[in-house]
């Protein structure tokens, strides 16, 4: 259990450090991201079964598929950024308007993560799971 809230604290972290959305620049990046994954812990609090958990899964893997490529050119973009996710760092000045959403994560991961564990025993929840990770990957 342990491992599983490390890998998707650190999926969350790399989502957000790296970004996504097709438009340009840094601010519709991390604005994209913090919308897609706003909706992802959205449609798993709404799940009511570990179907609706699957399905919210799968959306969210398969926009992170999609996205993946401005994910890389974020993070190269500015490899430092992550220190400013990690609270060792501060973030830079194109990025400041998002700073209270970003700490706002932390109480987001932690629902989301108690959601996620109510289905987790599921084969079929566990390889929605697996398919995930290989997205962010």
């Amino acid at each position: 259990m342990k491992k599983f809230t490390l890998i998707v604290i650190m999926m969350v972290i790399m989502l957000v450090l790296a970004g996504c959305g097709k438009k340009s620049g840094p601010e519709a990046v991390i604005a994209d991201f913090l919308d897609t994954f706003d909706g992802y812990i959205e449609d798993m609090d709404k799940s009511e079964n570990v179907d609706d958990a699957i399905s919210a899964i799968e959306k969210f893997a398969k926009k992170m598929e999609v996205l993946k490529p401005q994910m890389e050119e974020m993070e190269k973009k500015y490899p430092n950024l992550k220190n400013s996710f990690k609270g060792s760092g501060d973030l830079p000045d194109e990025l400041k308007q998002f700073e209270g959403r970003i700490k706002g994560m932390g109480p987001k991961v932690a629902s989301l993560m108690g959601k996620m564990m109510q289905y987790m025993s599921d084969p079929k929840f566990q390889e929605a799971s697996k398919k995930l990770q290989e997205a962010m990957q």
